[in-house]
């Protein structure tokens, strides 16, 4: 069995990728471990502009958090809105090996009610994979952008995405691709300084937008940036209280209404690694395949 060595993370998030209302649902696991260490305090970056001290302050946590990736077990519940105000709630078990290199595989349980599995979900670099129980049918998507509003979805996320979020990897989703993170005497992206500290333009980024940093570097708010100037999708982030990179709440908005909570129960550090086939998804006999429209 693993050992586990467990971040309580409140009640906070996770996302039962709302792709499980979409496509059914899924499953579960229980594990258990010891809190794990607090990151090492941030030195203080030099320079006198408080919007280039944010950014750096960003910069310096992000690299931390990359020298600390490992296998990860989340639990999180989701509450999903759709446009005419329907209401719907999941609960989801997300793990995978995290590596530095890359997120993937990745495997996803879906729940409903009891410990009733209503999808298992699979990711890899290079196929998508819902797999519904009830209906003995999976999902499949093979290439492509594939956030999980493209399988009609409500949220601006890839499942890769999410998890880069939830295990407080965000830099590689908002420090765009050029800039080497950590690097003291890179210029930050065109900002504004807020009332909670600063908002950054940031169009060449993974998740390209603008994103708001608490006066420590914490990322607070995220906004689709659109090229009409329309309002887009928006993301607003409850931080841990002793890792600020880990965000225990998640709150989704559209303006056409839709919107999700993600709320992170429990994150767990596990180990040894994942086993091959421990990331698979193994498909019944006889199971329909359907391919996934975009």
């Amino acid at each position: 069995m693993f050992q586990i060595y467990r971040v309580q993370i409140r009640r906070a998030w996770l996302f039962p990728l709302m792709l499980a209302l979409l496509l059914v649902l899924t499953a579960c696991a229980t594990r258990h471990g010891e809190t794990l260490p607090p990151p090492p305090p941030l030195p203080e970056p030099q320079p006198d502009d408080k919007g280039v001290q944010i950014w750096q302050r960003f910069m310096i946590r992000a690299k931390s958090a990359e020298g600390t990736t490992g296998p990860f077990w989340i639990n999180a519940n989701l509450r999903y809105t759709d446009s005419a105000g329907k209401n719907s709630r999941v609960s989801s078990l997300l793990w995978g090996n995290g590596q530095a290199d890359s997120p993937w595989p990745l495997r996803l349980d879906l729940l409903a009610g009891i410990g009733t599995v209503v999808a298992k979900v699979h990711e890899d670099a290079l196929t998508f994979t819902a797999f519904s129980p009830d209906e003995n049918t999976a999902w499949v998507h093979e290439g492509g952008t594939r956030t999980l509003a493209s399988f009609g979805v409500p949220v601006p996320l890839s499942l890769s995405d999410l998890t880069l979020l939830l295990t407080g990897r965000s830099g590689l989703l908002f420090i765009p691709p050029s800039a080497e993170i950590g690097q003291a005497a890179w210029v930050p992206p065109k900002h504004t300084l807020t009332e909670n500290g600063a908002r950054y333009i940031v169009p060449d980024a993974r998740l390209p937008g603008v994103i708001e940093l608490s006066e420590s570097g914490t990322p607070i708010a995220w906004k689709e940036r659109k090229p009409d100037g329309s309002d887009g999708w928006s993301i607003e982030f409850k931080p841990d209280d002793v890792n600020p990179l880990l965000p225990i709440r998640l709150r989704i908005a559209h303006p056409q209404g839709y919107s999700a909570l993600i709320v992170v129960r429990e994150i767990a550090r596990v180990s040894p690694p994942y086993s091959a086939a421990q990331m698979d998804l193994v498909l019944p006999p006889q199971t329909r395949r359907k391919p996934l429209e975009l």
